[in-house]
């Protein structure tokens, strides 16, 4: 448990991740592997828009997704990775080289998806179990008065634990190297020592980036005003009028397909602006976690709840396998079903398929 000066300091160093704002590698990553993962989804969508709305449309589209998917998760792991270097105050590595990195972290993000689900139904599981147990005559209630509150307890500290503490800072571990296993255990075990001071460093970031988009946005807000008031007195008609209504006509013009290229450049101006402004309280938020992670995560040594997890994950991957192959066995051993014999309509007496006449009331088969 850390004292109340270090967590302090662990407060005070996260006006560190305002320096992300800085890092020109990282923010010109993340808005090109954004637009790259736009441009793919795209034209994927164009060539599936091409096969109208059968299966081949669905086919190109779902892939489509996925790459665009993978392209942005790939570039998103390597600006997290470029943030995390800067964190430890480790030299920068190349650009390429992170890229590389945070393709290969992706499997891990898969096996965090997984085991995170694979936890949450053994608790689900769990708590059914309990709870039945609960229906017990006369026990049941006394016992009820027990599970009640310690449930209540458990399942909000494991959604503020998860919120909090695992889904950040899961990333910054990953990042950082650390195995599935060992990052599940590590910040689970933070979630329990230390979760009120997690908060709350978790909401002082939260703040400074609230603070940060604000400034952004207002910056934006105001040198636009002022600057396409400037422009429609001087550009007037080219820009769609004299005035600040004849402007934002031409910019709507421009979207519809038409305008000038006055309003054109002014577009495309005002997307790179609001992928600045979404982009820098992203790169903060990263690297703020990146920071909690370190001051908090990385020394911690978790390698007996590791093993309890992972015994845990086998357990129940064992048990599904035992489910599946009972499931098997017992369809393997069901006697087959019998033909149902057939019966004349008319007097429901036994015939055979070659049967012309009932052989009892005469009756016409066929």
């Amino acid at each position: 448990m850390q004292s109340t000066p270090n967590h302090l300091a662990g407060t005070t160093m996260l006006f560190r991740a305002l320096d992300a704002a800085k890092n020109w590698r990282a923010l010109g990553l993340l808005i090109a592997t954004t637009i790259t993962a736009i441009l793919i989804t795209a034209i994927f969508g164009f060539i599936a828009s091409r096969f109208g709305m059968g299966t081949m449309s669905v086919i190109t589209g779902g892939l489509g997704m996925i790459i665009a998917m993978i392209a942005f998760f790939t570039g998103f792991s390597a600006v997290g990775i470029l943030l995390m270097d800067e964190a430890k105050l480790n030299p920068q590595r190349s650009i390429l080289n992170a890229l590389f990195t945070g393709l290969a972290t992706l499997p891990r993000f898969v096996g965090i998806v997984l085991l995170e689900t694979a936890l949450a139904v053994l608790f689900v599981i769990t708590l059914v179990v309990v709870l039945f147990l609960c229906k017990i005559p006369v026990l049941g209630t006394l016992l009820y008065a027990i599970v009640y509150p310690i449930s209540v307890v458990l399942v909000g500290m494991t959604y503020f634990a998860i919120l909090f503490v695992v889904n950040p800072l899961i990333a910054p571990a990953l990042w950082d190297g650390s195995r599935v296993m060992e990052a599940w255990a590590k910040l689970w075990q933070l979630g329990k020592t230390q979760l009120i001071p997690v908060l709350l460093n978790q909401l002082v970031l939260g703040f400074m980036v609230f603070v940060v988009t604000g400034i952004l946005l207002a910056i934006v807000a105001i040198g636009g005003v002022f600057t396409t008031g400037l422009s429609a007195m001087i550009l007037g008609s080219e820009m769609g009028g004299s005035s600040m209504s004849g402007i934002l006509n031409g910019l709507t013009a421009m979207m519809m397909g038409g305008g000038s290229g006055y309003a054109m450049s002014a577009l495309f101006g005002s997307a790179i602006l609001f992928a600045i402004v979404g982009a820098i309280p992203l790169l903060i938020l990263i690297s703020g976690n990146c920071l909690i992670y370190l001051q908090y995560v990385r020394h911690l040594d978790a390698s007996d709840l590791e093993e309890r997890i992972r015994n845990s994950v086998d357990d129940l991957k064992e048990k599904a396998n035992t489910a599946r192959e009972q499931l098997k066995q017992s369809t393997l051993n069901e006697p087959a079903t019998a033909m149902p014999a057939l019966t004349c309509p008319n007097c429901y007496a036994d015939i055979t398929d070659d049967d012309v006449f009932c052989g009892s009331c005469g009756h016409k088969l066929k």
